[in-house]
């Protein structure tokens, strides 16, 4: 199975097309603020390195509920607002390779991000900047597949969003992905440029438009300190978002449908995602 995906396992450090709704979205206000996401995500096939598909019996059905804490420090530093989070995935995997099912539930890499910088550069557009460390954490079995990866990745991450709240969305997240070498099974996935984008049109409290990512592996796996030559995963997902901003809370739900995937499954997902604070402290 490993020949057919690229990454160890097939498993990608970081959920590709789950900032969405939430690119470079960071409250101007000091506060505890949290966001739930809910996703479904199924694949029926994988893919070789030509984006076709490989006569192998696969199928994977995954549920996750994220939890995401965003602490917004109300202090400046170098001209931005400074901020942390933490994401804490749990994960419910089931997976049909060649007639052989598997189940596996449970927690998945925690995330960390110590610093998150966010700049105001224009009416309604700023650009954040932070450093995320997806920690070799959870629920984790070199023997089978996981809900998690037996590594930490290490993963910068830039995005720029424009959101008029009368208007027009664009935003766009771009993130690496550096990753340490598994010393389970002295396997090192190689390195990978994701983006997660949005565009659509605010109608008051309303937000319809299309939301997805793109994924570009473009460093070889290794194994056993030797290159794994010809197997680098590239994927592209899109699908309508919409969303309702009630002020203090939001509501989204976006589908993103897998239409390109090269040495990886092509996979399905709907999100359904919810925004609050859970302490807000006074405007500056």
């Amino acid at each position: 199975m490993q020949s057919a995906q690229a990454f160890e396992g097939g498993v990608s450090p970081f959920p590709t097309g789950s900032t969405s709704e939430y690119i470079a979205a960071l409250p101007p206000i000091p506060g505890l603020f949290a966001v739930e996401q809910f996703n479904y995500s199924s694949a029926d096939g994988l893919y070789d390195n030509k984006g076709n598909k490989r006569p192998i019996p696969f199928k994977t059905d995954v549920f996750s509920a994220t939890t995401r804490l965003l602490a917004s420090y109300g202090v400046e530093w170098m001209g931005a607002k400074v901020y942390s989070q933490l994401v804490l995935p749990v994960v419910s995997l089931h997976s049909e390779v060649m007639g052989h099912g598997e189940n596996h539930n449970g927690l998945s890499n925690v995330t960390v991000t110590p610093l998150l910088l966010r700049w105001d550069v224009a009416a309604h557009t700023n650009v954040t900047f932070g450093f995320d460390f997806a920690l070799k954490s959870g629920s984790y079995d070199p023997k089978r597949t996981s809900v998690a990866v037996g590594y930490t990745s290490y993963q910068p991450v830039l995005a720029i969003r424009h959101n008029d709240p009368n208007g027009l969305d664009l935003g766009i997240s771009n993130r690496l992905l550096f990753n340490d070498k598994n010393s389970d099974t002295n396997y090192r996935s190689g390195t990978a440029y994701v983006a997660d984008f949005i565009g659509g049109w605010n109608f008051g409290k309303w937000k319809v438009g299309v939301t997805g990512s793109y994924l570009n592996q473009f460093t070889d796996d290794r194994q056993n300190g030797t290159d794994i030559t010809g197997n680098r995963t590239r994927s592209f997902a899109m699908g309508p978002t919409v969303a309702y901003n009630a002020g203090t809370y939001s509501i989204n739900m976006n589908v993103q449908r897998g239409l390109y995937a090269a040495n990886t499954a092509k996979s399905d997902a709907i999100w359904i995602n919810f925004a609050m604070p859970l302490w807000m402290g006074g405007r500056h």
